[in-house]
């Protein structure tokens, strides 16, 4: 892989834009394929950038000569809201510069959060400390994913579900606002949440993650922005932040628990696991220290 393609494509946010062929109703844009000779061809009535930023970039790069095209890879392009390319046997959201590479998008994500963490770390180290509001929620959000996507931080426009199952996110019936409202009411309201007793503070998250999990706000990152901001929640109370949880040992029960608190407004399982999830994370954590004695 270019290393230096990639980041040069990313810092332009061109949608993996390459070059220009043709004039008038015959033009069209060229972007970026799989394979460094490959490109796949969009006609002009369905361009994704304005007129001004394609000029722009059209100078920066001649087309060559005999250029290999191949399939577009995009699907429900005409839907501004849903568009994500088909490759690889994946599908990927609509992001800067195009990526057709899963392994590509995964690396940038996961730098993302790892920004994140970072942010919400600083955070906790406030002397006063800091709600969770909606604003922070986006600011965290933008953390994750603003180098990628370009509706980081933007709440959902999108009915969402996961995978081939039962379990489905529609948008809200009368917007947002409501929801919103009775979230805040009900739960960014308590924070920030001090306690001394340790078991609270980790329901307490599991209150959080549950509520913030049923909403489901943003079109990707739900459930990574919601283990950040949780840790918000465990430092703010001095206690360690979570470790990803292990996919193949605890996802059943992971989506039984959230399934739980977004069906019945129970969070007791949930609870239970993020309980579980950091006594694990302390012994980890006192490990590591005694490494470096």
């Amino acid at each position: 892989m270019n290393t230096k393609r990639i980041a040069w494509r990313w810092a332009e946010r061109d949608f993996g834009f390459r070059f220009q062929q043709g004039k008038g109703k015959q033009a069209a844009d060229y972007y970026q394929a799989i394979l460094a000779g490959e490109f796949y061809h969009v006609p002009a009535s369905q361009r994704k950038l304005t007129k001004a930023q394609l000029e722009e970039l059209a100078k920066q790069a001649k087309a060559p000569t005999a250029p290999t095209v191949v399939v577009n890879p995009w699907n429900n392009y005409a839907d501004k809201d849903f568009q994500v390319i088909t490759a690889m046997n994946h599908e990927l959201c609509l992001n800067w510069a195009g990526c057709l590479s899963p392994e590509e998008i995964k690396s940038r994500e996961t730098n993302g959060v790892n920004r994140a963490k970072e942010f919400i770390a600083d955070l906790a180290t406030r002397e006063e400390p800091v709600p969770i509001t909606l604003d922070l929620i986006r600011q965290v959000h933008r953390e994750m994913f603003a180098e990628i996507y370009p509706w980081a931080g933007e709440w959902r426009t999108v009915n969402l579900h996961k995978g081939d199952g039962p379990t489905k996110w529609p948008m809200p019936v009368y917007g947002w606002e409501p929801v919103f409202k009775e979230f805040e009411r009900d739960v960014l309201s308590l924070t920030p949440f001090i306690n001394d007793d340790a078991e609270a503070v980790c329901r307490f998250a599991a209150k959080f993650m549950g509520e913030y999990l049923a909403i489901h706000p943003f079109r990707e990152g739900n459930g990574r922005s919601a283990f950040v901001l949780s840790d918000l929640i465990l430092l703010q109370n001095g206690l360690v932040p979570l470790d990803t949880y292990n996919r193949t040992r605890d996802r059943d029960r992971y989506y039984a628990a959230c399934e739980q608190a977004r069906e019945m407004g129970n969070h007791q399982p949930l609870g239970d696991l993020v309980i579980e999830w950091e006594g694990e994370a302390q012994k980890n954590f006192e490990a590591r220290l005694a490494e470096e004695k």
